[in-house]
């Protein structure tokens, strides 16, 4: 297989380039060259998506490579700039791979969905914005933007959940992993809620067996409903790094300021507007073979990535955690029978 990544050097772009060197594929990355080095074996170009001439530059090369089997796009957030990319790609791949969010979903949180729910409708020109409230929207018209000019017998579209794993660049499993370590830890909610998520390595594979066997579609990408819950996960994390979990109160955490999401990553507040926050049927994707390694080996493999970091390590997504303040954090905890 011979595959061009837009990206591939931070998070899941980097797992897909991992998952393809492992199965020996050709991989041509495209990048501005800012996020860290090429991955093994890919051949690194160096452009900005944004510029058109760059990306016919790209073209150019594929074309003269003898082209490729796949484009595969993980971290395009603007409608716009998937437009641009997969009109100038067009000649060089019979398909293209679009890397969505279950917040795509213009019924999620607020009620389960599926593969077939529908999703935002958002424009194809639009984009791109700052504003992580329209994350979602945005993604919703990168898939169009990529089927308007592929078709949709020749788009892939994957929707992860929350995606956990080693290099994770918003830094939420690494938050916790890191005041376990300290100690005793504030989770927060009920240890019985529901819990879902997807390992980066284990969506990669799953891309990839995707691209192999030609097969196009939209597949939301997560844990079986109900197969975890908050307390296996403050478990696992306890488990590996140490401490303790502390679970707290939604109207606690709520009355000590704690923000939910990014200052206290991955909790939301019960309530009807997030009741299928945590159920994504992703049965399509385990039909067609995605398969999901232990909730613990993705902890386990995050803190063994994590201590080989630099200790002053920060995540670098714009939607990175701000994380619950410590001093704060402790009097919970001491408060908490």
């Amino acid at each position: 297989m011979r595959l061009v990544v837009l990206g591939g050097t931070r998070f899941v772009g980097r797992a897909i380039c991992a998952a393809a060197h492992k199965r020996g594929y050709d991989v041509v990355v495209f990048n501005r060259g800012h996020s860290g080095p090429p991955p093994a074996g890919a051949l690194a170009v160096r452009g900005d998506r944004t510029t058109i001439s760059d990306l016919r530059d790209l073209a150019k090369l594929v074309d003269e490579r003898g082209g490729a089997d796949i484009v595969i796009d993980p971290a395009c957030y603007a409608p716009s700039h998937a437009l641009t990319s997969a009109r100038i790609l067009r000649d060089v791949a019979p398909s293209y791979a679009v890397v969505s969010t279950v917040t795509a979903h213009s019924q999620w949180p607020a009620q389960p969905v599926s593969s077939s729910s529908p999703v935002y409708e958002t424009g194809i020109t639009q984009g791109p914005s700052d504003d992580l409230e329209l994350y979602g929207r945005l993604k919703a018209g990168v898939e169009r933007a990529v089927e308007t000019i592929f078709g949709e017998i020749n788009t892939l579209v994957v929707r992860p959940g929350v995606v956990l794993g080693p290099h994770e660049d918003l830094g939420r499993l690494p938050d916790y992993l890191r005041r376990a370590s300290r100690g005793d830890f504030v989770v927060g909610g009920d240890p019985a809620q529901a819990f879902q998520y997807v390992d980066s390595r284990d969506l990669a594979d799953f891309i990839l067996t995707c691209a192999e066997t030609g097969r196009p579609g939209r597949y939301d990408v997560v844990t079986r409903t109900g197969e975890y819950t908050w307390g296996d996960f403050a478990q696992a994390v306890a488990e590996v790094a140490g401490g303790k979990p502390v679970f707290v109160e939604d109207e606690r955490l709520l009355a000590a300021g704690v923000t939910p999401w990014r200052g206290l990553p991955l909790w939301s507040p019960q309530g009807p507007d997030v009741e299928g926050l945590w159920s994504v049927d992703g049965s399509a994707a385990y039909e067609f073979g995605f398969s999901d390694r232990p909730l613990r080996d993705t902890v386990a493999d995050t803190w063994k990535w994590l201590q080989k970091e630099d200790p002053d390590w920060t995540p670098s997504s714009r939607a990175a955690v701000s994380g619950i303040d410590p001093e704060v954090e402790r009097q919970l905890i001491a408060s908490t029978g």
